[in-house]
């Protein structure tokens, strides 16, 4: 075969990419239509150049793969990849006096840094955003080989969210192979739904063990809202002529202030007006907040009102409306002990009655003898 045609001659490579963990075994494998002198193999991280024949087995962890040299195949196991072996194997293939040669890419995986959420827009001094404003951030998984994979959850749910494009950055470094750096970014509106929701970046790698959860980062969401609207509240079952509290659940983040109008006069939370007075709201919790209005000696003229709420804090007021409905009285507290007791007296009596009668009868006595006949 002439110079131009071994240089035109094409070795195929087994497999062009191999992409394994850190202490894998893996076989490489170079061939050519021809028989072959020598097979010569250059391992990233490795100190010498291997000359490799079926009857050679003198390097540790590195031997002949293939079918022979008589075969066209030139190849090597690795029995154990290390982080070193990262980068191009070359094989070298002598043909009549002549070399042709191949390359294969040997990635060995290095797991990644732990994922870092970091803002793009950033919150107030106190660490809060406002309902309605444009929140994003970005993910960052640094120096991986091969990249990782992203995924967005927002409270432990898949953000459906607008999400990016993945960017991959590589990082090159002067005293080893280059590894790659993951970043994506995530926008949306912020919602009081929002608030206290935990947003996760987790990488997924192929270095993960089976066994351990995957890297995450976080970020929790602290947002502030305006009173939260509601549809009209009917609060029903109050007793006329008694005493009432008017309650109603609202969700607000700063807390609310609080005032009532009635029949046009505006009450305020801590204040008293006649029958009525209205409490400052109590925390119940995670955004919630009771607020009570008690009404004095409750009328029927009371319950043909309707009243206003409005709740405000730093982010804007909502108004509430209220109606209340009436019972004429309330239900029986239920019988006292003595009344109980005497019924059932009264039940043991009419028992032993009603078996002193049968007896009698059947027995003839008292009222129910039989009368003699005088002749």
């Amino acid at each position: 075969m002439s110079k131009d045609s071994l240089a035109r001659a094409q070795v195929n490579v087994e497999p062009n990419t191999a992409v394994l963990n850190e202490g894998a075994q893996q076989d490489l494998l170079c061939r050519y239509g021809r028989p072959i002198t020598y097979c010569r193999i250059e391992i990233p991280g490795e100190s010498k150049v291997f000359n490799l024949s079926p009857e050679w087995d003198k390097t540790p962890g590195f031997i002949y793969h293939g079918k022979g040299l008589q075969a066209g195949e030139c190849g090597v196991r690795i029995e154990r990849v290390k982080a070193t072996n990262n980068g191009q194997v070359k094989c070298a293939l002598g043909v009549e006096g002549e070399e042709v040669s191949g390359t294969i890419d040997l990635v060995v995986a290095l797991r990644p840094k732990q994922p870092l959420v970091e803002l793009i827009t950033k919150p107030d001094r106190e660490g809060y955003f406002n309902e309605g404003s444009k929140f994003q951030a970005r993910c960052i998984v640094r120096d991986g080989r091969p990249v990782a994979n992203i995924t967005w959850l927002l409270h432990n749910e898949p953000a459906d969210k607008r999400i990016g494009q993945l960017e991959v950055v590589a990082s090159p470094r002067d005293n080893g192979p280059e590894l790659f750096t993951a970043i994506q970014d995530i926008q949306w509106y912020i919602t009081a739904e929002d608030n206290g929701r935990r947003l996760v970046c987790r990488s997924h790698h192929q270095t993960d063990p089976d066994n351990v959860p995957p890297q995450e980062g976080a970020y929790t969401l602290l947002v502030r809202y305006s009173p939260l609207r509601m549809s009209e509240t009917l609060v029903y079952g109050l007793y006329l002529e008694h005493t009432v509290k008017v309650n109603m659940t609202i969700r607000s983040n700063p807390a609310p202030v609080i005032e009532w109008a009635i029949d046009g006069n505006i009450l305020r939370q801590g204040e008293q007006n006649g029958r009525f007075s209205a409490f400052e709201p109590e925390y119940l919790g995670h955004d919630f907040y009771n607020v009570t209005l008690v009404i004095a000696g409750l009328t029927l003229e009371d319950t043909t009102k309707i009243y206003t709420m409005r709740a405000t804090n730093a982010l804007g007021s909502t108004d509430y409306t209220v109606r209340i409905s009436s019972s004429a009285t309330p239900p029986s507290a239920g019988l006292e002990i003595g009344a109980i007791v005497g019924i059932v007296v009264a039940l043991a009596v009419l028992i032993l009655i009603v078996l002193l009668v049968l007896f009698a009868r059947a027995t003839g006595r008292w009222c129910f003898a039989g009368k003699r006949i005088i002749y």
